[in-house]
């Protein structure tokens, strides 16, 4: 199962999860809990980098950068608002042509690009001179947790590290603790207290050092994606037990790898998990015996009602244990 869903874990059982899945606590989270970027206008940049796995190695890649950032695996995590207009300005310093696509959003405008399969697409540049920008525009109509990512070879785009969660807040979300709308859609059933997210992903060591190589002699990117066989496997771009250290500045010999995975609740505190598969591969996410109770997926709410639930809510969610 490819999962893109959102789950309530269960009250006391949560706290047990949380301490099964990442040993060792560090820092709280921020009020958000989710480390993103907000607003309605952002500037990306494709770029490459070397990405650190916990056993010691060095993974070059490419990933989104948030404006002159690093390249980061994920890419930005973007904070959106329903029904908010919002644009992103995509701007490439890799050797081939790069886009976004953005899964689950509808009436998405591209402009000032080279045409492509599935989207207008950046051309090639460099550090020095980067090809673009290329401005894409929409606005998201339906509150949930989604994907954006490369939709220009998106086989081995996605692979190489072009990818990264979208969150779309319900129009009249409030952070504020214990706020009856700090909720995930418009319904009460997905009112939450804290919220975590997972995107999932994994990679083929031998398919970014070919990658590699061809970059740096010059030659063009060529890989047979028939052979691939991960290697590695991720939670927010880390392989464990990175997942546990503080995110951001606070692990700053990870400067690719900005997001951790680390989840600390209290016993009856109601909590959102956002899950996102982000590769190819399956990830089955055991809750190690405690319930939750899955609310979403493909972005929508498990409503027979339709996306805002109406007066069911999520009726049709289901749980897991």
């Amino acid at each position: 199962m490819n999962y893109r869903n959102a789950i309530h874990g269960g009250l006391a059982a949560s706290a047990f999860l949380l301490a099964a899945l990442t040993g060792t606590l560090q820092a709280a989270h921020t009020v958000h809990d989710i480390d993103g970027v907000e607003g309605s206008a952002f500037t990306l940049t494709a770029r490459a980098g070397h990405l650190s796995t916990a056993d010691g190695n060095s993974v070059y890649f490419w990933g989104y950068a948030n404006g002159t950032g690093p390249a980061q695996y994920p890419g930005p995590t973007l904070v959106l608002t329903e029904d908010v207009e919002v644009t992103v300005t995509l701007y490439n310093e890799l050797p081939v042509p790069v886009s976004i696509i953005f899964p689950g959003q509808t009436g998405v405008t591209a402009s000032s690009g080279d045409p492509g399969v599935l989207t207008l697409e950046v051309p090639p540049g460099t550090a020095q001179l980067p090809g673009g920008p290329v401005f894409y525009s929409f606005t998201p109509t339906e509150p949930g947790t989604y994907l954006y990512e490369s939709g220009t070879q998106s086989d081995l785009q996605t692979e190489m590290g072009l990818v990264g969660a979208l969150i779309v807040r319900p129009a009249d979300f409030d952070p504020t603790p214990d706020s009856v709308n700090r909720k995930a859609y418009a319904h009460a059933d997905s009112g939450y207290e804290h919220e975590f997210l997972f995107l999932l992903s994994e990679m083929d060591e031998l398919i970014h050092d070919q990658v590699e190589v061809q970059v740096r002699d010059g030659l063009p990117v060529q890989v047979d994606l028939t052979k691939r066989w991960p290697v590695y496997w991720f939670i927010n771009g880390r392989t464990g037990p990175d997942t546990v250290l503080d995110p951001g500045a606070g692990s700053p010999w990870l400067p690719h790898q900005p997001y951790d995975a680390l989840v600390k609740i209290h016993a009856t505190d109601r909590t959102l998990m956002r899950v996102i598969g982000g590769g190819r591969d399956s990830h089955p996410f055991h809750h190690h015996g405690n319930h939750a109770t899955v609310i979403a997926r493909d972005g929508r709410l498990l409503s027979s009602a339709g996306p805002t639930g109406g007066t069911v809510g999520a009726d049709l969610a289901y749980q897991v244990f």
